[in-house]
């Protein structure tokens, strides 16, 4: 069974990736659609200077911010798991896993943009 659960410190991490790669990079970010296009050309530079211990730290703090953009652009509500991972919950039948999108993109060179953009389509066809 999933526990509704405040998710105070996931919006924390999700501002904190605003704040620092706003400041470090000059550019501002939010939750839109473009920052997500931002973030994944951002690692696809990065990437290869990433070890797992980066990788990891980035997951979660990136995870957040994937999720805080998913909820701000589709709607849904943070979720946790029986098995402590984290779900943005839209229905009964539909839910997106920010952290596997971004630790796909981190390990496997999925793409987060097409993830993100295609969010939608994947929500409306998961029960067919």
């Amino acid at each position: 069974m999933n526990t509704v659960v405040e998710s105070s410190d996931l919006r924390e991490d999700a501002e904190l990736v605003i704040e620092v790669l706003s400041e470090k990079e000059d550019i501002q970010l939010d939750y839109s659609a473009d920052s997500i296009f931002w973030l994944d050309s951002y690692i696809d530079e990065h990437r290869a200077k990433l070890d797992d211990g980066d990788k990891s730290v980035l997951r979660e703090k990136l995870g957040a911010f994937v999720g805080e953009s998913i909820r701000h652009n589709f709607g849904g509500r943070w979720v946790k798991e029986s098995d402590g991972s984290w779900m943005i919950v839209f229905d009964d039948e539909h839910q997106a896993a920010p952290f596997e999108i971004i630790g796909e993109h981190l390990d496997q060179h999925a793409s987060l943009a097409q993830a993100f953009e295609h969010l939608p389509d994947l929500m409306l066809h998961r029960h067919n």
